[in-house]
């Protein structure tokens, strides 16, 4: 598959592809925006179907081949492109979501794909993510999270850039590409966890959760988001979970409720909240961690320290408030 990034289309979108300077520990990645140019964009019509292939071309014995546009020809039209390498989707997290502006001028959420190299490749400032000029924290209004649309690409046969044997379930796409997730058709619950790494069961259930307490709040008549976070000097682009925008509370959410889980929804509360500001409400929000059960008494404890209130959810469904 080869893959074209236009920086003069994508500025006139509003949005940047390229690389970015932070590297984790499997090195560089180079973000790449997908196909559709006005409303959410998704894993089907027109442009959806090109984002599917990039998805699956794993799958389908498919290499990324990337170009990024040059010029023009001397005397003519004519695009020129030059060549970056040979790329794959990044297996624990292929893709992420992205507030941004379509062509028609609304918002929408776009599908920014994490690119990682496979070969030899070329890395130029030139092609490299503008670090943010100052820190800024974007009012989302709706819930998308990573997880949602992640977990939206679980089917019967497993997470899709990990399990070559499993399609992708576009219908759920699409509706996690507004905020909402469909159920995993005909699998139960046992089954589903037989099928898929546990990595991706917590990601799931961590997703249900969220959509779930979006529906408590939105029932409530509140209105509920994320933040989009840029840190000045930084180019990673961070995505909060949920804020509850009625009452000014920031959530973060968890699939597990081990003591792993909790500390990491902690410190990304700890540093999301220093930045989350809405409306002429300007200081920091209340910080809740939403989890699927009922935590050890001695985290409960920790986040009591912190400032940190909780929420589970009871067997029942119900959601419980320990503050």
């Amino acid at each position: 598959m080869v893959l074209y990034s236009d920086p003069e289309v994508a500025e006139q979108l509003g949005y940047h592809d390229g690389w970015l300077a932070e590297e984790d520990a499997l090195g560089p990645i180079f973000e790449y925006t997908g196909a559709g140019g006005s409303g959410d964009q998704s894993f089907a019509g027109t442009g959806g179907s090109g984002n599917t292939a990039i998805l699956q071309h794993a799958l389908k014995g498919r290499a990324l081949r990337l170009f990024v546009r040059e010029g023009t020809k001397p005397g003519t039209a004519t695009r020129t492109h030059r060549y970056i390498g040979e790329f794959a989707v990044d297996e624990e997290q292929p893709f992420v979501p992205r507030q941004g502006i379509g062509a028609d001028g609304a918002p929408r959420t776009t599908i920014v794909f994490r690119l990682r190299p496979t070969g030899t490749f070329e890395r130029s400032a030139r092609d490299a993510i503008a670090p943010a000029p100052h820190t800024t924290a974007q009012f989302v209004p709706r819930a998308v999270t990573i997880d949602m649309l992640q977990a939206a690409a679980v089917t019967t046969g497993g997470f899709i850039a990990t399990d070559l044997r499993s399609t992708t379930n576009i219908a759920a796409l699409g509706a996690a590409a507004s905020g909402k997730l469909m159920p995993v058709q005909a699998v139960k619950v046992a089954e589903f966890a037989r099928a898929t790494s546990a990595a991706t069961t917590v990601r799931r259930r961590k997703a249900l959760l969220i959509e779930s307490y979006v529906n408590h709040l939105e029932s409530q008549g509140h209105s509920v988001g994320s933040f989009q976070i840029r840190i000045e000097g930084r180019t990673t682009t961070l995505r909060t979970d949920l804020f509850d925008a009625t009452d000014h509370v920031l959530y973060e959410a968890q699939g597990s409720s081990d003591r792993d889980a909790v500390r990491i929804a902690l410190g990304r509360l700890l540093d999301y909240r220093r930045y989350v500001r809405h409306d002429r409400r300007q200081y920091e929000p209340k910080s809740v961690i939403l989890l699927p059960g009922r935590p050890d008494v001695d985290l409960e404890a920790l986040l009591a320290n912190h400032k940190t209130s909780l929420i589970y959810q009871a067997k029942t469904g119900e959601f419980i408030s320990m503050t």
